[in-house]
């Protein structure tokens, strides 16, 4: 095990190596007055040392012109000695006190120049315009979801939803039609409140049929006069059930009754959403194209003008898209009622 002489001894070569290491790379990026600085540490440090050592009473081991030995010193006692290395050891913990300092002042400066850098200030400025646009970006996100996001409505989203739909009916300019319908299910389709809700929103969304002259207000009570149409959440097994004319695969109208295939309210269709649309919107287009039949538009009544333009919503979207891009709602040409 070393001697605390030892351990001393290598503890000021490592800080001496350290310090020499820091002010030779400080040399290299930072400035010509760091470079005159890392010379005066790498070249003075033991002189420096030997000179605190001196000034705290001790015998120092190298004189002050550059470290070499001292032949004439004169023998130390053990108590000497040891008095020698205590203080040795506090000047060192002085001068890497004090290169410490020197380095956070030399970082300082550094730090300083590159903020009065006009490059640097707008390259810092467009950062932090840019991370603030992302934050602002994720908290709208967050703050500001889909209005036909999925979900049960409150009364009072319901009461919000209806009177906008009729504003936007009246100013239309068209013959207003008013509408009751009802919501029922047939077949294993589990709770039908988000169907409902769906529904709701969908036949109400000033982009949709109100735009037509069309509102529709929910019925309480399912089938008999009380309801101009009933849309019905079907299981698919049971669409032919309604009609011969209906298929296990897509959904229908027959009469007053709007049949939705569970199927296609659960997944939609492949070629719709390779097309980029979503689950969430092909309920709004299924919704809207068998109403839209209701309301007397027939399938694919017209098709979109320019390829990869918004398709009209009476065109078979489930089926084909044709070259048209997804779209659930009616065009301002289907904007009328038979």
């Amino acid at each position: 095990m070393p001697s605390f002489t030892e351990w001393c001894k290598a503890m000021f070569r490592r800080c001496r190596m350290t310090c020499v290491a820091v002010f030779r790379a400080a040399r290299t990026l930072i400035s010509p007055v760091a470079s005159r600085i890392a010379t005066y540490f790498s070249t003075r440090m033991p002189a420096v040392i030997s000179r605190i050592t001196v000034a705290l009473g001790g015998h120092p081991e190298a004189a002050p012109d550059g470290g070499r030995p001292d032949a004439a010193r004169k023998p130390r006692s053990k108590e000497s000695h040891r008095v020698y290395v205590i203080r040795r050891s506090v000047a060192l913990l002085l001068v890497a006190a004090a290169t410490a300092m020197v380095i956070v002042l030399i970082s300082s400066v550094v730090n300083g120049l590159q903020a009065q850098d006009p490059a640097t200030r707008i390259q810092e400025r467009s950062a932090a315009s840019s991370e603030r646009i992302r934050q602002g970006a994720v908290i709208l996100k967050h703050a500001a979801p889909s209005p036909h996001a999925e979900g049960v409505l409150s009364e009072g989203q319901r009461s919000a939803i209806v009177v906008k739909a009729q504003e936007v009916a009246r100013r239309s300019g068209k013959t207003l039609h008013g509408y009751h319908y009802c919501v029922s299910s047939t077949g294993d389709v589990g709770d039908i409140k988000v169907f409902e809700s769906t529904v709701f929103k969908t036949l109400n969304s000033s982009l949709g049929w109100p735009r037509a002259g069309a509102t529709f207000s929910y019925a309480a009570s399912s089938g008999g006069s009380a309801c101009d149409m009933t849309l019905i959440l079907a299981q698919a097994s049971a669409m032919k059930s309604f009609s011969d004319g209906c298929s296990e695969e897509y959904s229908c109208r027959v009469g007053n009754d709007v049949i939705i295939n569970a199927d296609r309210w659960t997944s939609g269709t492949p070629d719709w959403l390779k097309a980029g649309g979503s689950v969430e919107r092909y309920r709004r287009l299924v919704i809207n194209h068998e109403v839209g039949h209701r309301l007397g538009h027939l399938d694919n009544e017209a098709s979109c003008t320019v390829a990869g333009g918004a398709a009209p919503v009476m065109q078979q979207q489930s089926v084909s898209l044709r070259g048209c891009s997804p779209n659930e709602w009616p065009l301002d040409s289907e904007l009328w009622i038979a």
